[in-house]
């Protein structure tokens, strides 16, 4: 199938489904249906997402999954806020969107076949995290400690593609920052000892832990093979 005939296919069923919605909310207005609006966000990001599992088709519609999967998690965040009128989990839920967006890279690199977009998946990935972490607890300040997160953050993403791309010169470009996080974590690891809350004290720890390991695994990718013995004539 053509992509063009399946665009209009799939712009058809959106626009069939939005109009079955306005027209059931505007017969149903007086009754609690029309709670049910972010269902058009959530057919949207639908209709966005599914061309690309298409991707392993045809390549290019692997790049729908980027805006596909943030407008779903913006749909289903919608809906479940209308459904039961608790607004207030946008103070917390609005990161899953980023982590949307990091899942729609992931996606796209899987069936796009392109491992370079790793890295801004574990970019936006990361920091996704990150963000849960402070608006959950309320610590942004720990921003101020856990800065180094961002070389991680692209280390990861480099280790990816250097393993993926079987590349030496990427993997020790990856091995060169996730040091570089290493090192910041060590330094700031004595900062998270003077800080008063709890959770910061374990943070930092838990971090410089993960970049040691990170930083072994690499050591024993970038080892290179050994060669065979020559052969006596």
């Amino acid at each position: 199938m053509k992509p063009e005939k399946l665009f209009n296919l799939i712009a058809g069923i959106i626009l069939l489904a939005i109009g079955l919605i306005a027209l059931t909310g505007n017969a149903f207005l007086t009754t609690k249906a029309w709670k049910l609006w972010p269902l058009i966000i959530v057919l949207a990001g639908a209709g966005l997402t599914f061309p690309g599992f298409l991707g392993f088709v045809q390549r290019g519609f692997g790049a729908f999954f980027i805006p596909g999967i943030p407008v779903l998690t913006t749909g289903a965040i919608l809906l479940f806020a209308s459904l039961t009128n608790y607004w207030e989990i946008w103070a917390v839920a609005w990161t899953l969107i980023i982590l949307g967006l990091a899942l729609g890279f992931i996606m796209a690199a899987i069936f796009m076949r392109v491992p370079g977009l790793a890295i801004p998946a574990f970019i936006i990935g990361i920091n996704g995290l990150m963000f849960i972490f402070c608006a959950v607890t309320g610590l942004w300040q720990s921003w101020a400690i856990l800065w180094p997160i961002e070389f991680l953050a692209v280390g990861l993403g480099l280790l990816v593609v250097g393993i993926a791309n079987k590349s030496a010169g990427v993997k020790t470009a990856a091995s060169v920052l996730l040091t570089i996080a290493g090192a910041g974590f060590f330094l700031t690891a004595f900062l998270s000892m003077f800080n008063n809350n709890a959770i910061m004290k374990f943070a930092v720890p838990v971090m410089l832990l993960v970049t040691g390991g990170l930083l072994v695994i690499t050591f024993f990718l970038q080892k290179s093979p050994r060669t065979p013995p020559v052969a006596e004539q």
